[in-house]
């Protein structure tokens, strides 16, 4: 209890029972306002107009109508379409070939170029998905009617032009809303940093405060130094993650109580990894400056910023020894796909007892540094040392008494 009270006070003083709950607040708000839209509409792109005929106009203004390109500016020909990126002006070039009017007016192919700036693939894909929907419903009006003179009723004509047909169904995000997807993302991200740069020293600050020794005579007493840290981390990301449902709408269907449990075991477990791995830190700058072993491997791996299933199976293992991404499992599955608590028991159990083990390292980890500890105050002679062996309490040296003088 002596443990848990002081790491308490040492809390309440700091910022992080603050930062905890700000912090996620706080990307929130700033992302909610840099994203507002789930996708890129209006991309402007510049067309080159090399066929000028008036069924090349009427096409250049279907495309400029589809809500997901926006005509800029019109050119009769270009050697260098790839000068038209260099100051990130334009996303893509549309080049209508000569002769587009008469190979339409006699059902010849045509080729229309589309030049798209591939740096980042997620800002071209719904003007390929533009493009797309315009040809298509410009073969059907073509297609239609030549098959209709061939003695096709209608209905034949449009099964022969377009026989297969893909229904699409988007579960879970069907708007690609941000909000459940970046946005959530970066939420987790920085109530994870937070989290680590707070609770990496704690080992550390105790040893440089000559504390580490006493701490140890339970070597229960840091993992009892935990619950503060669960306590206002999982109230942050909780208290967050309703400001963005209730301000920007996103999804959530799972039971929100229930929901935090597993982020209570990430925060314990979160902490304990970090306890482990600065646990022979000097001093609190070097605790902290371990962080880049835990928090770059735990979010990418997480899923948060690229798809699990890019990574090939060693690294999905992997994965598995970060709370954080075990965290990220529940939030897609109970937050966004809204799978039930009964349903996820067997990946809760998982994680209780992984977050056990790493609970029991950490006493096992105290009880060596305590058994270490002993070892150094049995060979060590305060006469003959001038510094206090590491994380034990400073001794006093005693000086002999001068004698009294005879006579």
């Amino acid at each position: 209890m002596k443990s848990l009270l002081d790491e308490w006070h040492y809390l309440i003083k700091s910022k992080y029972p603050i930062i905890a709950i700000i912090f996620p607040l706080v990307a929130v708000l700033a992302y909610s306002l840099l994203l507002p839209s789930s996708q890129i509409n209006e991309s402007k792109v510049i067309v080159v107009d090399q066929d000028n005929t008036s069924y090349s106009r009427q096409l250049i203004q279907k495309i400029d109508a589809s809500q997901y390109i926006q005509v800029d500016q019109i050119i009769s020909y270009t050697n260098n379409p790839e000068s038209y990126f260099y100051h990130e002006q334009y996303l893509a070039v549309i080049s209508l070939p000569k002769g587009l009017e008469e190979n339409h007016n006699r059902s010849l192919p045509n080729r229309i170029g589309l030049i798209l700036d591939n740096t980042n693939s997620q800002a071209v894909t719904f003007i390929r998905t533009g493009m797309q929907e315009i040809t298509g419903y410009e073969n059907m009006q073509l297609a239609i009617p030549a098959l209709s003179r061939t003695g096709m009723s209608i209905e034949q004509a449009q099964g022969t032009a377009s026989n297969l047909a893909v229904e699409v169904r988007s579960l879970f995000n069907p708007t690609s809303s941000y909000d459940n997807t970046s946005i959530l993302t970066f939420i987790c991200m920085f109530s994870f940093m937070m989290l680590n740069i707070n609770s990496l020293p704690i080992i550390a600050r105790l040893r440089v405060s000559h504390r580490l020794a006493g701490e140890l005579r339970n070597p229960f007493n840091p993992l009892i130094r935990i619950l503060p840290y669960v306590l206002f981390s999982t109230a942050g990301l909780i208290f967050a993650m309703g400001v963005l449902k209730w301000v920007g709408g996103s999804r959530f269907e799972g039971n929100v109580a229930l929901f935090m449990i597993p982020v209570a075991l990430y925060v314990f477990g979160s902490v304990c990894i970090n306890i482990l791995v600065a646990w022979g830190a000097a001093h609190p700058g070097i605790a902290i400056g371990r962080m880049i072993f835990i928090f770059m491997p735990a979010f990418v791996l997480s899923g948060g910023t690229m798809a699990r299933a890019l990574f090939p199976p060693l690294a999905l293992q992997i994965s598995d020894f970060f709370p954080f991404v075990w965290m990220f499992k529940f939030l897609r599955s109970m937050g966004l796909r809204g799978a039930s608590f009964q349903e996820m028991l067997p990946e809760l159990g998982s994680m209780m007892l992984y977050v056990a083990v790493l609970a029991m390292l950490v006493v096992a980890r105290g009880l060596w540094e305590k058994q270490k500890l002993a070892k150094l105050q049995k060979t060590s002679s305060p006469a003959h040392s001038e510094k206090p062996f590491p994380g034990a309490p400073p001794t006093a040296i005693s000086t002999p008494t001068p004698e009294p003088s005879k006579g």
